[in-house]
């Protein structure tokens, strides 16, 4: 009787860490999700932090960027064509 308890433990155990290393795999391929509009992202250029629902957003390249002005969003297109 033991047996089969420690059997099924085991089986669950095993089904609970395959099921998560799923999920992680398929999260991992996900895309990171947009900054919410409080939260402090960096311009790539000039390097200022400034509140993402305030900053230029570019999609360069398939990726989200965030910038303080156009001009540096002008400057990061220039230099990402270069």
């Amino acid at each position: 009787m033991w047996r089969i308890i420690i059997v099924l433990v085991l089986l669950i155990i095993l089904f609970l860490m395959i099921r998560k290393s799923i999920r992680d795999f398929r999260n991992k391929n996900a895309a990171p999700p947009l900054p919410s509009k409080d939260m402090m992202v960096q311009d790539p250029v000039c390097k200022l932090y400034i509140a993402a629902g305030s900053a230029v957003v570019e999609k360069i390249g398939g990726q989200h960027y965030h910038f303080c002005s156009h001009e540096c969003a002008l400057k990061f297109k220039s230099y990402m064509s270069d």
